[in-house]
């Protein structure tokens, strides 16, 4: 119970610890902040400029990743995504392919943020060029 709160409580600024939850509905709500709009500033991280923006199915980004790992959260990660979604804005989430194979490659903790508070089924993700035709048939994207 008390990680399960410490998790809730989004207090951690570091930390190296690791939590695993079987389902979205095990997941501690957020006890800190507020999530005033669905309508979200995406912002392309520094490396991704040169991306390209595909709106991608949530769940279907999620699911590129080993079942084990979809939901295996770090509380700060999780802390600094919860602060940034309840500001209104979000770092796109980096879409890859890897071994001819969509992946996710950067933003599992953005994701399941925004499914968990804002309900969102998709969101822009940044995609290199070379990336998108195999990105868009392998995801269900918009």
């Amino acid at each position: 119970m008390y990680f399960y709160m410490r998790f809730a409580a989004g207090d951690e600024t570091i930390g190296d610890e690791w939590y695993r939850f079987k389902t979205m509905a095990d997941m501690p709500p957020c006890l800190k902040h507020d999530y005033p709009t669905r309508d979200l500033e995406f912002r392309v991280p520094p490396l991704c400029h040169s991306f390209e923006i595909v709106t991608i199915d949530l769940r279907a980004a999620l699911a590129t990743l080993p079942d084990n790992e979809q939901l295996n959260l770090n509380p700060a990660r999780w802390s600094r995504v919860r602060r940034d979604l309840s500001e209104g804005w979000c770092y796109t989430p980096w879409m890859g392919v890897e071994q001819g194979r969509a992946s996710l490659t950067d933003g599992r903790h953005r994701i399941v943020a925004m499914m968990k508070f804002l309900e969102l089924e998709y969101a822009e993700f940044a995609v290199q060029p070379e990336h998108i035709a195999t990105v868009r048939a392998q995801v269900k994207t918009r």
